[in-house]
């Protein structure tokens, strides 16, 4: 055997492929070290021993980024055909067009662009470059202008090619006019400014004053925006209204509701207005933002907007439970039937006080439901309990919700992956999974992931469906939980959840007192466990720590922290986020939902909204969390506690008792002994 997979139930971290006594893996890290220093006639010696070895590709490639101009057309379209899910394949490319843009050699340019085309910008200025210098005008100049004529600034690539077309009389007034509106369109307004040098005077006027209404959006309702283009005059609509939304909604939507009886019936623009006015209507919480809501979309049109109106009576002071439930029966069949909808249904009709149109008689103890379908008719009688029961069968955070609710166990309903053993066979001799298996044994897991992505676009659906059993065999846990998302093999749990760096989960969760599972569940969520993860806004590691967090977390708790590089390591990472999610535990006495949010939204927001909204049931705080972003993460974190926990042998309730109490359907109920999942 090549390899060895550690135990995931037995070491409790992600273990890559571990190389045994392999000649070619440790001649390949000797050899691609010795390759950045080495002379051109030595390369050849270097790389013959091991041309059979997955990973001898990247030596080629190598040495050719190295010396491009030894390369030969055909040693690139040989490299080509012989690696065609070689990752880097572009980017050597790239390296021998370079080349040939120094030299000069324009025509082989052209023939080489077409062996792999490149449509990214840099390149396509290349190759107008390339006709320009080969007698084709024509063409050169087509295309230059098509790329001139565009809504965003062009890489400096392209200047010298621009310099060159602008020689020749260009841009024409027109031109400029037209790039401006399509700047304007996509938002580039410092863009659209630096063109009015090529405008004429009209057109100079023309497009001041629809800068005038940009920064005045108050003035869009009475000014005559049909002198602008089409699409001027939407996104100077859309502006407007947005900003005058984010300053007052109330006022901005009443403008709005005037505003829109001029525009075509269902436009995209109304479409776009509507929803974003009263989605920000649906936090305003008072009886005028509910009135104007309901004028936005009096008919229902809006799923979107339905479940905003329905997070609004969610978020009362009183919930009109009558309105709950008369809202769900209006949205679309899918999204009633959703465990979110049923649950917040069954709360509703357990949390009346009076007889409704859509609650039919009791019988016994038994109260029994009558469905309304979104057409308003009245389905067939169902108990209340019929309706907790079923959603309890569901793993999520409302099936969770509705187990405790009936006294249930948690249904996890995994089903391990079958698998086929002459298709893993198969799709292990795919040679980027091979070379992915090399990048492992490496400890390179950025590198695997680019074979392994490449790999998957080749591959036949029934190969795609055993990449999460394959990367869960190799120990690639990060990878496996992607794959099974990627392939919605939603019941695969082995591969979604596996239980990794449990030692230091558990030195952390126990140093710091909090529950072990839920500091997994939130490396989970955050990262699904990738060390090297980094978020776009600067995010770093399994519990995706902001620097400026982790150094102050540091610093309090006395954790050695040496600059960002030590948050990809998972002890630092792990020691930080686990003091750091302690602290907001204890700041939010005790109550993990509101620390969880506060580790994602940060605890400042949270107690804003807690000021604002602290008065609801715990589940409808929940659930009219204003970032759409925060709700998903505070529900899946705490749902993933209960998987962690059970799949551990470990009994849990995914609240605790005094959280329980909080629930919307404990609120006009006598409280009960709170239970304990079993």
């Amino acid at each position: 055997m090549l390899y060895s997979v550690s135990s995931v139930a037995d070491e409790g971290t992600e273990h890559f492929l571990e190389p045994e006594a392999d000649a070619a893996y440790v001649q390949f890290v000797e050899i691609e070290q010795q390759l950045k220093t080495a002379s051109y006639e030595a390369v050849a010696g270097l790389l013959t021993p091991l041309q059979q070895y997955p990973l001898y590709p990247y030596l080629q490639y190598q040495a050719y980024l190295r010396f491009p101009a030894r390369l030969t057309q055909a040693e690139v379209n040989q490299f080509l055909d012989a690696y065609p899910l070689f990752p880097s394949r572009t980017y050597l490319q790239q390296a021998w067009l370079s080349q040939l843009a120094k030299d000069g050699r324009w025509q082989e340019w052209i023939t080489a662009y077409q062996r792999l085309p490149n449509k990214s910008a840099a390149y396509q200025c290349d190759l107008a470059q390339a006709y320009l210098h080969t007698d084709q005008q024509e063409q050169g100049l087509a295309l230059t202008a098509s790329l001139w004529l565009v809504g965003k600034s062009q890489p400096k690539a392209c200047d010298a090619l621009f310099e060159q077309w602008a020689q020749l009389g260009n841009p024409t007034a027109s031109m400029a006019q037209k790039r401006y509106w399509l700047a304007a369109q996509a938002g580039e307004m410092r863009l659209a400014r630096y063109l009015h040098r090529y405008l004429d005077e009209d057109g100079n006027r023309l497009v001041s004053a629809y800068e005038v209404l940009l920064k005045q959006p108050e003035r869009v309702a009475t000014a005559d925006v049909s002198v602008f283009p089409a699409m001027a005059q939407h996104q100077v609509i859309k502006k407007a209204f947005q900003s005058l939304a984010r300053q007052s909604v109330e006022p901005a939507a009443q403008q709005w509701l005037a505003y829109r009886s001029h525009l075509p019936a269902a436009s995209s623009l109304m479409r776009t207005l509507d929803v974003y006015i009263g989605k920000r209507l649906a936090y305003a919480q008072t009886n005028t933002a509910a009135e104007l809501l309901s004028r936005l979309d009096p008919d229902h049109q809006y799923s979107e907007l339905t479940e905003a109106r329905l997070r609004q009576a969610l978020g009362a002071d009183v919930i009109d439970w009558t309105d709950v439930l008369t809202l769900i029966t209006t949205l679309p069949a899918d999204l009633q039937a959703s465990d979110r909808w049923q649950y917040w249904y069954a709360n509703a009709v357990q949390n009346q006080t009076s007889v409704s149109p859509v609650v039919g008689d009791e019988i016994g103890d038994e109260s029994v439901v009558e469905i309304k379908t979104i057409e308003g008719q009245i389905g067939e009688s169902q108990p209340l309990d019929d309706i907790w029961n079923q959603l309890a069968q569901s793993r999520s955070f409302y099936g969770f919700l509705a187990a405790a609710h009936q006294q249930l166990p948690y249904h996890l309903n995994n089903q391990p992956f079958n698998v086929n053993a002459d298709v893993l066979t198969e799709l292990q001799k795919n040679p980027a999974i091979q070379r992915a298996k090399e990048w492992l044994k490496l400890d390179r897991p950025t590198e695997a992931q680019r074979e392994w992505l490449s790999a998957r676009a080749s591959l036949a659906p029934d190969e795609r469906q055993h990449m999460a059993a394959l990367s869960f065999e190799w120990g690639w846990y990060h990878r496996s939980i992607m794959d099974a998302i990627r392939q919605q093999q939603w019941n695969y749990l082995d591969a979604r959840f596996p239980p990794l760096f449990t030692d230091l989960f558990d030195r952390q969760a126990s140093k710091n007192e909090i529950d072990v599972t839920w500091a997994t569940a939130i490396a989970r969520q955050e990262s699904a466990f990738k060390p090297e993860a980094m978020s776009p806004v600067g995010a770093r590691g399994l519990m995706q720590l902001m620097p400026s967090t982790a150094k102050l977390t540091a610093k309090k708790y006395g954790i050695s922290l040496a600059g960002t590089e030590p948050l990809f390591n998972p002890e630092t990472n792990i020691a930080l986020g686990s003091a750091y999610l302690a602290e907001m535990y204890q700041r939010f006495d005790g109550n993990r939902t509101y620390a969880s949010a506060a580790y994602n939204a940060g605890p400042n927001r949270v107690e804003r909204w807690l000021k604002e909204r602290g008065h609801l049931p715990l589940d409808a705080w929940i659930e009219t969390i204003p970032y759409a972003e925060t709700r998903q993460y505070v529900q899946n974190v705490l749902a993933f506690r209960v998987i962690y926990a059970q799949r551990a042998g470990q009994e849990v309730a995914m609240l605790s008792p005094s959280e329980r109490l909080l629930l919307a359907y404990q609120q006009q109920s006598e409280p009960s002994e709170p239970d304990t999942v079993n």
